[in-house]
């Protein structure tokens, strides 16, 4: 091997080795950039569900409120009758 072979080795090393850690480095850019991506969403969905919840809760208060209204207003044309 000569003098000219061995830089040019060498320079093709150096240019593969680069390239390789530009695509671990994009890949590894793309991997945390989604896992950011779904946790963020994870943390949406988990809101809403939170929300969902709570107006469920106050909507059924508002139902056990209106059936005791109702309750006193059969009540009351009963005792009118």
């Amino acid at each position: 091997m000569s003098i000219e072979n061995a830089g040019m080795l060498f320079v093709f090393g150096i240019m593969f080795l680069v390239a390789v850690l530009i695509a671990v480095s994009i890949i590894w850019g793309t991997k945390v950039a989604r896992a950011k991506t779904i946790a963020y969403e994870q943390a949406n969905y988990k809101e809403l569900a939170q929300k969902m919840s709570d107006d469920t809760a106050e909507v059924k208060a508002s139902l056990i409120e209106m059936k005791a209204r109702v309750a006193a207003i059969e009540k009351m044309l009963k005792e009118v009758q």
